[in-house]
C-alpha cells in the first residue's frame, strides 16, 4: 500500500512539472524529480523518514538500464543557490520490490533558484553528471 501510495504520488507531481525529466548516458537514464514534502501522505513520509513541512523537499532519482530494470549506483551530489551557497545531498537508497529510488531531503527559503549537482556512479562506468536547475517555493 505504501508503496503504490508513492509511486502514484511521485507520477502524479513530475507530470505537470514537465513530460520527462531525466538525463540519458548511453543505454542509461537518470531520472528525476523534486517534491516539496507536503504532497507525501504523512504515514508514507514517516515510513520513509521524511519531515513533512512547507519549506523542505525530497529530490528522487532513479537510474535506469536500457531494459528499463532499476539498477543499484551510488549517488551523491549537492544543491547551490543564487548565493553560493553549497549544501551537500545525503541520499538514502528505497528499495521497493525491482524498483531502486535515491531520495535525499532539502531545505530551502521561498523562491530560491537551486542548481542541483549529482554524480551516478555505476561499477565499470565513468560517473555520470545529473545538473539541473529548479525555482523552490513554500508551499502556503
Amino acid at each position: 500500500m505504501i508503496r503504490r501510495t508513492l509511486l502514484v504520488l511521485i507520477a502524479l507531481i513530475a507530470l505537470p512539472s514537465s513530460a520527462e525529466q531525466f538525463k540519458a548516458f548511453d543505454d542509461i537514464e537518470v531520472h528525476y524529480v523534486v517534491v516539496n514534502t507536503l504532497f507525501l501522505d504523512p504515514d508514507v513520509a514517516k515510513h520513509y523518514g521524511v519531515v513533512r513541512a512547507k519549506d523542505r523537499a525530497i529530490v528522487n532519482l532513479s537510474v535506469l538500464g536500457a531494459d528499463g530494470k532499476a539498477l543499484s549506483a551510488d549517488v551523491a551530489g549537492v544543491t547551490v543557490n543564487l548565493l553560493s551557497q553549497q549544501a551537500t545531498l545525503t541520499f538514502a537508497t528505497i528499495r521497493e520490490g525491482e524498483s531502486i529510488y535515491y531520495i535525499a531531503p532539502i531545505r530551502y527559503t521561498d523562491q530560491d533558484v537551486l542548481r542541483f549537482r549529482i554524480a551516478v556512479k555505476l561499477p565499470d562506468r565513468d560517473p555520470m553528471n545529473v545538473e539541473f536547475q529548479q525555482l523552490m517555493y513554500v508551499a502556503p
